[in-house]
């Protein structure tokens, strides 16, 4: 699929996929399952590097990964009396299946990262574990910087 060469290519399909794909999933989901959430649990969710440093092409993505990081801290303002957690992990480049349909031949995906490669999907689950843990029980509210070495804030 090409990316878009600036917000007038961005149709209204796209940015409509992108939003129900990305946000609404993510808040109904969310909102379903505090019910079932007892007092220690925690919802967590994916930002992207994409929050904070957004790349042009990917300006309908990067909004919405924007848009969970505040989702993730004001719900977790909201759930912290009920004892519920809620954090986000915000990956850098990661090589899924997704990545060679999505970017052409030419890009060298992930080498920009401080440590030259992308990550593995296996390589961002020790943050999710951990966030789910109860070793993590004082964390809510944060984001979990998983970019390779690039800061964020």
């Amino acid at each position: 699929m090409a990316q878009p060469e600036g917000i007038e290519a961005i149709s209204t399909e796209q940015f409509n996929r992108v939003m129900r794909t990305n946000l609404y999933g993510m808040f109904w989901l969310s909102k379903m399952a505090v019910a079932h959430i007892p007092a220690g649990g925690s919802i967590i969710n994916t930002t992207s590097v994409q929050a904070y440093k957004p790349s042009t092409h990917l300006l309908d993505y990067a909004m919405t990964k924007g848009a969970i990081v505040t989702f993730a801290q004001g719900l977790a303002q909201m759930l912290a009396p009920r004892g519920i957690r809620v954090n986000s992990v915000a990956p850098g480049p990661v090589w899924t299946p997704l990545i060679p349909a999505t970017m052409p031949d030419t890009v060298e995906f992930g080498g920009q990262s401080p440590l030259g490669r992308p990550a593995q999907p296996v390589e961002m689950a020790p943050a999710y574990v951990f966030l789910a843990s109860h070793e993590a029980g004082f964390i809510t509210a944060e984001i979990v910087n998983a970019t390779g070495g690039r800061p964020l804030p």
